[in-house]
């Protein structure tokens, strides 16, 4: 529950510590008191938007904290403790706005971003305000009171996760299906390209040897020439052969060895060089015996070339490229082949999350048909209490018929009301006056508060516009909601303050050219004074006390 809340320089807020009890607590005072600024700045420091001219003149920044006593608040415990924010069994919010526009959140002294500032929020308050009635016409807002009562949030957590994942694959599937007849006119053209490349041998070796091929074929009597002209000048030429020329110095060199050892190198030099011209000559005859002038391989290895040419400039690549190309092409061309398997495997996924989405939609529908009745039959006993003697509260829960689903289920919920006996039921917007639908958003409030799990509530004036027995109702409902949860009501009714634990009475005061709100903690005569200015007025007697009195002790009997 809320233990305290600190407000400093927040509008006329200068600085003011609040301590809060268990059960009932009442804020009264004078209208324009600042009783409403202390439910505004709680919402701040849960996480709500901030303004800079929210600021109290003079200051450059304003501060908010709060505390929650976690003893009866595992769910916060639980999730503190999952963030790695827990801090002694304890949960100290902290918000700060400065001059410049710059806002910061605190979560047991770690900095944190707003949005988990709203998600203690979800955990520890639910804060009823005064027009809470205006937002009960739209069908949003009665859809929600009745997963309140049907206890359908964790489905619809899990329906909205489903959703989001059946929308993505959706959307992913009509991508595709879009991109079926484009991917299909480019799989043909691919299939054509990669067949035209299989039917040669596409790999770099085979296209290298075959221009190496070519080269020799087109200069074959050249290499014949130059290699019988080579053999010639080495063996053959009469009396300049080089093989001659090198052995008969080899063996006048040889003969003189004796007289000059200095030529042995020079002789085994020659010796090395008539080796390799022999080798050379071998070479060059085993070569010459092996060549063919072959016009007909000639042919061929050209007209595969002239082949592969025109396929590499249909690609715009050089034919030292197409190996590559090919290898381009086969791998896109499976891809798509792929990509209908893909289809076809995300045509069967989106199928079952379908049938999941489907599966929570009826379950969460099930559930609002099975709370339907009994919610319809409390609210309207208790419109009944609150001056609509005459009141029927209908809950109207329609499932689509084609079963259409959207992240809140497949349901058309609407809260019906009549009024007046003999008249049909009809929608609130169009049957209730503004006064019956205040009195009917605070007997939902009232009927659906305890099916909340959180420890806190607070109710912002929503008894705007009763009075009298009414009031007394609405106060003895909202002491009967203290039993269990920690109440806190503003409220401008002497039949409502009286019915709380305790009360606190907001002043707004002027010293020194500046205006500061006051709380003070009433005692019990503090609080039949207050009880009897509500009921009374400026100017009290003792009649008026004495009614305040016997009104404050009979709330408390």
């Amino acid at each position: 529950m809320l233990i305290s809340l600190t407000v400093r320089n927040l509008a006329v807020v200068e600085d003011l510590a609040l301590t809060f009890e268990p059960g009932m607590t009442s804020l009264t005072g004078e209208t324009g008191a600042g009783k409403s600024m202390l439910v505004d700045a709680l919402s701040l420091v849960l996480g709500d938007r901030a303004d800079s001219n929210m600021i109290r003149h003079g200051a450059e920044r304003a501060e908010i904290e709060a505390d929650f006593n976690l003893d009866n608040n595992t769910t916060l415990a639980k999730w503190l403790q999952e963030n790695e924010l827990d801090e002694d069994e304890q949960c100290h919010l902290r918000r700060t706005i400065s001059r410049d526009g710059r806002s910061k959140g605190y979560i047991n002294g770690r900095a944190v971003p707003l949005a988990l500032l709203k998600e203690v929020s979800e955990r520890s308050i639910d804060i009823h305000g005064q027009h809470a009635h205006q937002s009960l016409i739209r069908p949003q807002t009665q859809r929600e009171i009745l997963d309140i009562v049907a206890d359908n949030k964790a489905l619809l957590n899990n329906l909205k996760t489903a959703y989001r994942d059946w929308s993505a694959s959706q959307q992913e599937l009509e991508l595709l299906q879009s991109q079926a007849e484009e991917q299909k006119a480019k799989q043909e053209l691919l299939q054509y390209q990669v067949s035209e490349l299989e039917s040669f041998q596409l790999t770099q070796t085979h296209i290298q040897d075959l221009l190496q091929q070519q080269s020799q074929l087109a200069n074959a009597s050249q290499l014949i020439s130059v290699a019988e002209a080579g053999l010639h000048r080495i063996f053959d030429e009469e009396q300049a052969a080089a093989y001659d020329i090198i052995n008969h110095t080899l063996s006048e060199l040889e003969k003189l060895q004796d007289l000059e050892p200095r030529f042995a190198s020079a002789v085994e030099t020659l010796n090395a060089a008539i080796i390799n011209l022999d080798e050379t000559a071998n070479d060059l005859r085993h070569y010459l015996d092996h060549i063919d002038l072959d016009p007909a391989r000639l042919n061929a290895i050209e007209d595969e070339l002239s082949q592969l040419h025109d396929i590499a400039r249909k690609h715009h690549v050089e034919v030292e490229q197409l190996p590559a190309l090919y290898e381009e092409l086969s791998t896109e061309l499976e891809r798509l082949s792929n990509s209908e398997v893909h289809l076809a495997e995300l045509q069967k996924a989106l199928s079952n999350k379908e049938a999941n989405c489907l599966a929570l939609s009826r379950e969460i529908h099930e559930k609002r048909v099975k709370s339907a009745k009994p919610l319809a039959k409390q609210i309207s006993a208790s419109i009944k209490q609150l001056a609509i003697p005459s009141g029927e509260i209908d809950i109207e829960v329609v499932a689509n018929s084609d079963e259409k689903f959207s992240e809140h289920g497949m349901d058309s919920v609407r809260i019906l009301v009549r009024t007046n006996p003999g008249q049909p039921s009809g929608e609130l917007a169009k049957v209730a006056s503004g006064g019956e639908l205040a009195r009917i958003s605070l007997a939902i409030q009232v009927v659906t508060a305890g099916k909340r799990t959180v420890p806190t509530l607070i109710f912002d004036e929503v008894d705007v516009g009763i009075g009298g027995s009414v009031a007394e109702v609405v106060g003895q409902h909202l002491r009967k909601l203290a039993t269990t949860q920690q109440v806190i009501c503003i409220t401008h009714l002497p039949q409502v303050a009286a019915q709380a634990h305790h009360q606190l009475q907001v002043n707004k005061k002027h010293l020194d050219d500046s205006t500061h709100i006051v709380v003070d903690k009433l005692d019990r005569q503090q609080r039949i004074e207050e009880i009897a200015r509500m009921l009374g007025g400026v100017n009290l007697t003792q009649k008026t006390r004495s009614h305040a009195e016997e009104m404050l002790d009979q709330a408390q009997q």
